[in-house]
């Protein structure tokens, strides 16, 4: 889950690069916050929620859309310059936050820990304990995963300029706009 091309990995990449691995670190922390409250909501409710098209999923389309549109036309209006600040308290808000709400506006998120949850508790019958063993694990890996693409993201460090990071802006600007569309698109069409 990861390691897709979503919006959470091209924020992860992008915030590493303008401001260092620890930004990346406390998105991924975010990212991590969110799933735990992802995969509560989805052993909770994972028979009252399974089904797609519900009010739930409209909602959250909407509000993915929303947060998608808004962070996208703001990467495409950040004027760049290579300044790599220390995160301080206002950053590590901001970061977290940033990996928590991409994350949890994704309802792709949500329908996958259902799908695992249903998959865990009714078709192989695990259970409590083996399921939370189950989500360490997928959880660390998560977290693993992505701080080593933010390590990898801060080595690119010395071959950015001005010119790349705008590049960089404005193609993660793009595609979360088109991510934006995709996830209002059956909203729209009416499912």
């Amino acid at each position: 889950m990861s390691v897709m091309l979503g919006t959470v990995f091209f924020a992860l990449v992008q915030n590493s690069i303008d401001n260092g691995f620890r930004s990346g670190m406390l998105i991924s922390l975010g990212v991590i916050v969110s799933d735990i409250l992802l995969i509560s909501l989805s052993l909770l409710f994972s028979s009252a929620l399974l089904p797609t098209g519900g009010t739930v999923e409209y909602i959250v389309r909407i509000a993915g859309s929303v947060f998608l549109i808004a962070y996208g036309i703001s990467n495409l209006m950040k004027k760049k310059t290579i300044v790599y600040p220390e995160s301080g308290p206002g950053q590590v808000l901001y970061s977290m936050s940033t990996g928590f709400f991409l994350n949890l506006l994704n309802p792709g998120n949500f329908i996958g820990w259902t799908a695992v949850s249903t998959q865990l508790t009714q078709v192989a019958g695990y259970e409590i304990y083996q399921s939370i063993i189950f989500y360490a694990g997928a959880l660390s890996a998560i977290f693993l995963t992505e701080t080593l693409i933010a390590y990898g993201a801060t080595q690119l460090k010395q071959f950015i300029t001005v010119k790349l990071l705008r590049n960089i802006d404005i193609t993660v600007g793009i595609l979360f706009i088109c991510f934006s569309i995709f996830l209002i698109w059956p909203v729209i069409t009416g499912f």
